[in-house]
């Protein structure tokens, strides 16, 4: 029994199943923080809102 499917079809199944690949693998290589760590290192760096947006260049992606 053949299966058909369209070259889209295909081409998005690929992406969905590529795109939930990427976020498991990021997942995986995420270290869990635990509370405190998480305290220390705000203490450390601070938190993002305290950060002067002008410290900052705008990133188009390349």
């Amino acid at each position: 029994m053949a299966i058909q499917i369209s070259k889209k079809e295909l081409e998005e199944l690929i992406e969905k199943k590529v795109r939930e690949a990427l976020i498991k693998a990021l997942m995986e290589l995420t270290p869990y923080v635990s509370d405190e760590e998480q305290k220390e290192i705000e203490e450390i760096v601070g938190n993002p809102e305290d950060y002067d947006e002008s410290d900052f260049e705008t990133w188009d992606g390349q």
